[in-house]
Formats: C-alpha cells, structure tokens, sequence
C-alpha cells in the first residue's frame, strides 16, 4: 500500500476545543491555592488572638476549675449545711433512699463517698443534708 499525501480535516468541535476539561495538573494546583489560604487566614487569626490575649491581664475565672478540688472556694450555703444520719434498712436501695428525700442518687452517693456498684448494707448509716 502506498500512502497517500491527503489532508485530513478536523470537525469544528475539535478545532475550537470544545469539550475538553481541565487536566489533573490545573486541578491540583487550584486545591493547593486554595489549602494555601486557608493555612494562611488560619494562622493569621491565632497570632490574632494570641496577642489580643497578650494584652489582657489574667483574672482568676480565667484559670482552669477542677471539679471537686478541695482547694476550690466554696459559697456559704454549701459549707454550713447541716446533715441527718440514716440507718440502711433491708431491701433500702440508694434510689429508694434518694427518692425518699428529694436528693440526687449521685449527690448522696458522692457525699457518702460510695463507689459503684453501691451496694448497701442494712445498718450501714448514709449522712443526707437537710432540705
């Protein structure tokens, strides 16, 4: 076979490029940018916030609480509670108990330093506060 010297000729679609999409590269880059501003607008707002901190003095609501630090100061009303004994009969449970006297199961088990699974024993006394 011999080859021909015949031009050959492109649809218009092809030559005006219609159809064709962005490549991986191009669309690689565009996600780089835009990683690249948002690193960018997030570091910005924590130097800003780090200095605006910078610049006030510290209070002590600022400081980190924990919870149930005997060092923490207490309000009035909680440090002169007065409390009453209850003595465990059978079949009490510390809901029952809880119930009976209008407190937090979690309260009066926190107060009475009981541990899970609390387990009662009949004689045992709990200490409730009065209401």
């Amino acid at each position: 076979m011999a080859f021909s010297n015949k031009k050959f000729e492109l649809s218009p679609r092809l030559k005006s490029g219609v159809g064709r999409g962005y490549s991986q590269n191009q669309i690689l880059k565009l996600a780089a940018i835009i990683c690249l501003t948002l690193a960018l607008g997030l570091t910005i707002n924590t130097v800003r916030l780090v200095m605006q901190n910078k610049n006030q003095p510290a209070t002590e609501s600022d400081q980190p609480q924990v919870l149930g630090a005997s060092d923490a100061k207490q309000p009035e009303s909680i440090t002169n509670v007065q409390f009453i004994t209850y003595t465990i009969q059978k079949g009490d449970t510390l809901f029952d108990i809880s119930q009976k006297f209008s407190i937090s199961w979690t309260t009066l088990a926190s107060l009475n330093n009981l541990k899970s699974p609390f387990y009662l024993k009949p004689g045992q006394t709990l200490k409730i506060p009065k209401q």
